[in-house]
Parts: structure tokens; C-alpha cells; sequence
């Protein structure tokens, strides 16, 4: 239902001009008041509620003389407040929440000194000596993001398609994930900031600006002086443990095309269904991998040329 439709149907409810299903539509939404606030927006609560005001306003300014009339014109216009009432209530709900963010941790290390965080989605970060990073005690519902405030830390984040990750920078960069492994140097007294990728993908912005996407073995590095950057290809970055303990293979080959930035098919779909438990690295090839994973399942593999698409058959 569009915003304009909704207003339209709380007039002809507030004036009695509904259908039996219309104000069952109405009345159903008051009574979910509560459980719907987090999901409509915000600019269509406080359309809605301006719009009801100003019936309720009109309405007493037009009020006819007959008794009989009176009161039930007063009875719309009571139930018309209880919604106006319902509203505020949920929008400053809202507005209370959003004014009060999750609570955040600041995490460092001394000189010599390693640490690993485990944040609310199970991503893990391993700090380096003399590094500082500042996070929420849990996400919200609709992103994540970390602050890296200085030093070198590595990073091996959970895999969300609706909820992408972000990690600020100085000098205004950002790294935006879905979830995959990456280094990041950002000290102050270097005039660098180093982004290096193990497995998956990422793209890195200075401000609003996209500096490049990097996949697995490359680096983008940038000039906090200049703001030029520069991509390049490593030999070899810090390899990350690939486990499946139990997964299907539609979950292996799913982690395995964002790991290797690979297509995977299945020539059967009841092949999705078998399960896996074996442990790899992203040190080894993607072959190596599903060389194993089929010879389990009495399965068989072939790829194309570039071998970026992978076929699984029987």
C-alpha cells in the first residue's frame, strides 16, 4: 500500500466510509502496531500521523449539531487519537532508538602483544602489536561497522549477503565487505594505508569515491598525501582456514565461490543436499579442493579454460 493510499483510507475510516474488509485492514494494523514499527518507515509513520492530525483538527472545527450526530462523530474522532496516540508512541520508540547506538568497545595492543575479538556476528579480527580498533558490543540489524583507528589487523569476516561489512579508516577510506579475509595497515606515521585481500572481495572508497575492488592476493595501497593509490598484485597473503563441518554442498559451494571469486554448478539439484566435514585453506587451489569434496560424494568435476567455472556432475 502506497503512503497516499493509507492516508486516504484512514479518512474514509475516521469518517465511516470504510468496507468491512478496509477496516478489518485498519483495525489489524493497530493491533500490530507495536510488532510493524520497526518495518515501516519513518517518513511514511510521520505522513501518516500529520495526516490524522489534521482530520481530527477539521473534524472538531466542523462539528454538526444534531446529538446523535455529535456522538458519534466523537467516537470516530476518539479512535482516530488512539491511533494518532500509537503512532507518536512507536515513533519516538524509534527516535529513542536511533538516538542511542550500540554500545562501543575500543580494543588495543601493547608492544609484543597479539589479541584476537570475536565481534556479535562471529567475525574474528586479529590485532598486531600497538593496534587500536573501536566496535559495537552488537550490530544493528541493517549493517556492520568498525572504526580502525590505528596499527595493522586482520580480518576474517562472517559471510552475510543482506548485511554488508564496513571498516572506516583514516583519511576518510572505507573497506565494504560481505564477508571474506583481508590486512589492513593504517598507521599514523606511515604516509601509507595498505589493504591486502586473502580470500573474497572488497571494494575500498575514499569518501565517496570508488578507489578499486580487490579479490584474493591483491593490495591496493594508499597515499594519505597525495590521495593517489596504487594496485597490486602480492605472491602470497595469510592464509585462512576453510572448514565445513556438516555443510551442504550448496553452503561448501557457496563459501567456496566467494572465497576464490569462482563459479561453482551443480548438474543435479539433489546434490545440494549432501554433507561435508573436512577442513582446507585458501592457500590450497580450488581444484585441490573440489577434487576431495567430489571423490566423497562419488561425484565428478570439470571446468572451463580460465577455470573460473566449475561444473560438478555425476
Amino acid at each position: 500500500m502506497s503512503e497516499e493510499e493509507a492516508k486516504q483510507l484512514l479518512e474514509k475510516y475516521a469518517n465511516g466510509q470504510v468496507s468491512p474488509e478496509e477496516r478489518n485492514v485498519i483495525e489489524n494494523w493497530y493491533a500490530n502496531l507495536d510488532a510493524s514499527r520497526k518495518t515501516i518507515p519513518l517518513v511514511r509513520k510521520v505522513a501518516i500521523g500529520e495526516a490524522m492530525l489534521q482530520h481530527i483538527q477539521q473534524a472538531i472545527a466542523d462539528q454538526p449539531s444534531k446529538k446523535s450526530y455529535f456522538i458519534t462523530h466523537w467516537i470516530k474522532i476518539a479512535a482516530a487519537i488512539i491511533l494518532v496516540a500509537s503512532v507518536t508512541f512507536s515513533l519516538w520508540k524509534l527516535n529513542d532508538q536511533q538516538k542511542s547506538p550500540a554500545t562501543q568497545i575500543t580494543a588495543s595492543t601493547k608492544a609484543g602483544e597479539r589479541k584476537k575479538i570475536v565481534l556479535s556476528d562471529g567475525s574474528e579480527i586479529t590485532l598486531a602489536p600497538l593496534a587500536k580498533i573501536s566496535y559495537p558490543a552488537k550490530f544493528d540489524s541493517r549493517s556492520r561497522e568498525i572504526s580502525m583507528i590505528e596499527g595493522e589487523a586482520f580480518f576474517s569476516i562472517a559471510h552475510e549477503e543482506k548485511r554488508t561489512f564496513q571498516v572506516k579508516l583514516p583519511s576518510h577510506l572505507k573497506v565494504i565487505v560481505l564477508g571474506t579475509s583481508f590486512l589492513i595497515r593504517a598507521y599514523r606515521a606511515n604516509p601509507h594505508v595498505e589493504v591486502a585481500v586473502s580470500t573474497g572481495k572488497v571494494a575500498i572508497q575514499n569518501k565517496s569515491i570508488l578507489l578499486g575492488t580487490l579479490v584474493k592476493n591483491e593490495k591496493l595501497q594508499f597515499n594519505k598525501a597525495t590521495g593517489k593509490s596504487i594496485l597490486k598484485v602480492v605472491q602470497q597473503t595469510r592464509a585462512v582456514k576453510i572448514e565445513f563441518a556438516g555443510a551442504t554442498l550448496q553452503q561448501v559451494i557457496q563459501r567456496m565461490e566467494y572465497t576464490y571469486n569462482i563459479k561453482i554448478l551443480l548438474s543435479d539439484k539433489s546434490f545440494a543436499d549432501l554433507k561435508t566435514t573436512a577442513t582446507f585453506n585458501s592457500d590450497q587451489r580450488p581444484e585441490e579442493i573440489l577434487d576431495l569434496i567430489c571423490s566423497l560424494h562419488h561425484l565428478r568435476f570439470d571446468s572451463d579454460q580460465n577455470h573460473q567455472t566449475f561444473k560438478i556432475y555425476k
